[in-house]
């Protein structure tokens, strides 16, 4: 009996054995794909699509420059002003007691400078009178001198005739004592001129003095009206006029709030804003990956949520050359970067409003006569190439010959990781490298490596991911259809 057990067992084994050894010895079934053809279209686009909001080209936030109570608003939000219209008052009464002060101050300052005039005027008429008492001195010490001369000239003369007893000695000292006498009063009309000239030079420094009393008296004058200037200058931002003309946008404020100056555009002290509606635009942000392909000058369509149904025409006009910074973005994280990218609106419709979230399809490029395919039918794969950088199929393998022989290592230097796709021929995968160009909502353009008509594997994702070379395909027909439904209704 257990003999007999033992027997039944070792049968069993052995027919497990030899279905699994069956089974490894048949062909694997082939994989289910689903394919697309390589066609051409009469017009290839390449988009890129980014989001943002519509703006106006030109707006100002209005903030006040002092504070105080608001007074009065004149505008209400959705008016339209125009350049200098009054858009609110604010408080001006200690503004104005300033102004006066200061208009009060200035005119004591030019009441100064003009006292400090009449002092030059004193001094130059002083300078004057030293002048001309310097000048009757100089007279008199001429005469001093030229009667000293002739003093002792005669009291040379009478000296020899005294000496030759010619004269008396009453004659000569007569004379003697003239000549001493002219002398001592040209000493003393000397002393005369000196001090003259002495005087003359203190009027002289007296005026300058005057001068630069008077040179300081002038400067406060102009601080004083510097002062004026400014105090009516803050005095006049009390009134608040529009910069530009154009829409209230937004309106903060209302009659008898408290206005507060506003510091690196704080939308807390923003008053209201002014867009000019005249040139409209929608800032959108654009991945790094796609900025590149962004040009100024380039067509776009932008669609508008709060306007349904609608695609407005656009020309790019500005493409951001730095990265929009975030609050609270780190120097050192690896996140995606957005440039901004403005794209100016061609016939923007009057309901159009600053703020609406707005969606713009940019052209970057354009093909005419395109050949295309399926962008999921583009895969990649590391491949074996000639010395040219030239694709080198694998040779084909035949049934039941088990797994191909491994690479050499000659084999494993010319692997190169190449672009292209699976095509279908007689039930197998094969592949070719492809160079493409454009990319366009569902399309790519082909360049090289495939022909008009060519049937190439779009997937499934998961099959097209493991897919070798040779293995035997099939179509999943279930899919195909689906997929043919689907382009349907997508074109």
């Amino acid at each position: 009996m257990k003999r007999r057990t033992l027997v039944i067992l070792g049968l069993s084994f052995a027919g497990v054995v030899g279905l699994a050894v069956y089974k490894s010895m048949q062909p694997k079934p082939p994989t289910q794909v689903v394919t697309s053809k390589v066609e051409r279209v009469a017009k290839l686009r390449s988009i890129v699509t980014a989001t943002g909001e519509i703006r106006a080209k030109e707006f100002v936030d209005i903030q006040t420059e002092v504070a105080g109570v608001i007074t009065e608003v004149a505008v209400r939000e959705g008016d339209n002003v125009k350049k200098g219209d009054i858009l609110l008052r604010i408080d001006d009464l200690q503004l104005r007691a300033e102004v006066d002060s200061a208009r009060a101050q200035v005119g004591a300052a030019e009441a100064e400078a003009q006292n400090t005039l009449v002092g030059v005027a004193t001094a130059e008429a002083n300078l004057a009178a030293e002048k001309t008492a310097l000048a009757g001195f100089d007279f008199e010490l001429e005469q001093s001198r030229i009667s000293a001369q002739r003093s002792e000239s005669s009291f040379q003369r009478k000296r020899e005739l005294f000496q030759n007893k010619l004269i008396g000695e009453e004659e000569f000292e007569v004379a003697e004592a003239e000549a001493k006498l002219a002398k001592q009063r040209l000493e003393w009309s000397t002393a005369r001129v000196e001090q003259a000239k002495a005087n003359y030079r203190v009027v002289e420094t007296r005026i300058d003095a005057a001068k630069a009393v008077h040179s300081a008296a002038e400067r406060r004058v102009e601080s004083a009206r510097a002062s004026l200037a400014r105090t009516e200058d803050v005095l006049g931002k009390t009134v608040l006029r529009a910069p530009l003309s154009g829409l209230i946008t937004k309106l903060n404020v209302e009659k008898g709030e408290r206005a507060v100056p506003g510091i690196q555009s704080n939308p807390v002290a923003t008053l209201m804003t002014i867009a000019d509606m005249s040139v409209i635009e929608a800032e959108i942000s654009v991945d790094e990956a796609d900025i590149v392909m962004v040009k100024v000058g380039a067509v776009a369509e932008v669609e508008v949520d709060a306007l349904r149904d609608q695609k407005l025409s656009g020309v790019v006009t500005e493409v951001g050359q730095s990265p929009i910074q975030t609050t609270g973005s780190g120097s050192g994280g690896q996140e995606g970067k957005d440039f901004k990218v403005v794209v100016r609106l061609e016939a923007p419709p009057e309901s159009l409003r600053p703020g609406f979230t707005a969606t713009a399809e940019i052209v970057t490029a354009t093909r005419e006569n395109a050949l295309v395919m399926l962008q999921q039918a583009l895969t990649a794969r590391e491949v074996e190439t000639d010395a040219a950088g030239a694709y080198i199929e694998a040779p084909e393998p035949k049934d039941g010959a088990g797994k191909p022989p491994a690479l050499t290592a000659e084999q494993r230097q010319r692997l190169r990781e190449l672009d292209g796709v699976f095509v279908m021929v007689d039930g197998r995968a094969r592949f070719r490298p492809v160079k493409t160009g454009i990319t366009g909502d569902m399309n790519i353009e082909i360049l090289s490596g495939l022909e008009e008509g060519d049937v190439v594997v779009s997937g499934p994702y998961q099959a097209l991911r493991t897919l070798k070379v040779w293995d035997r395909i099939e179509i999943d027909q279930k899919r195909q259809d689906e997929r043919a439904g689907l382009l349907h209704v997508q074109r």
